[in-house]
């Protein structure tokens, strides 16, 4: 009898998506990490929004191009990952602020911007 070992990912993980038009090196992940929390707590307070528990989320990440600037953007959904999370972009498009892209700029090491998903 053969057993398939199926590798769930876990809640929380910060996931490189290949796709992106540049790759973050470690530290500017580390520095994105960082701030992250903060920099969405107190966006989601100005914004009315009520965060889920910081802990449901899971993270992907890619470098992108924005304005002709680097970029690295932070895709946060909360809950269980998919299994294609590691290689695909989770994309829903509701879910208020349970799903969010947050924009890091690594020159500046700040977050420059973040939206959260609309309420269906």
């Amino acid at each position: 009898m053969e057993f398939l070992a199926v590798l769930a990912i876990a809640i929380g993980s910060w996931l490189h998506v290949p796709g992106g038009s540049w790759n973050p090196d470690a530290q500017q992940v580390t520095q994105a990490r960082s701030q992250l929390e903060s920099y969405i707590s107190r966006s989601a307070r100005l914004a009315g929004e009520t965060l889920p528990a910081w802990d449901s989320y899971t993270f992907q990440y890619q470098g992108r191009e924005q304005g002709g600037k680097q970029v690295i953007v932070v895709n946060a959904f909360c809950g269980t990952p998919p299994s294609f999370a590691d290689v695909e972009w989770v994309e829903v498009f509701d879910g208020g602020a349970c799903y969010f892209n947050a924009y890091w700029d690594p020159v500046e090491k700040v977050y420059v911007s973040v939206q959260f998903n609309g309420h269906a």
